[in-house]
């Protein structure tokens, strides 16, 4: 079970990776910060910061599909 002292440690330790990469994902916070999603929400409803808004389809298609042309003409 988390403390109080717990959860204030960890949120300023997302709120200073969310302020050093303003353009993240859930999945880089997940990752870089070793936190899981569930984890994540808490903190949130506890008020101790704001996720970013999820990326629009559209929007992670046309980078996947940027990505995947660059690493075909690369190999």
């Amino acid at each position: 079970m988390y403390t109080m002292l717990d959860d204030k440690r960890q949120a300023n330790f997302i709120n200073n990776y969310l302020n050093t990469h303003q353009d993240c994902t859930m999945k880089d916070i997940i990752q870089d910060c070793v936190v899981t999603r569930s984890r994540l929400k808490y903190l949130e409803a506890q008020g101790y910061f704001t996720l970013p808004e999820p990326t629009p389809r559209s929007m992670r298609n046309k980078q996947y599909y940027a990505n995947k042309a660059i690493q075909s003409v690369t190999a």
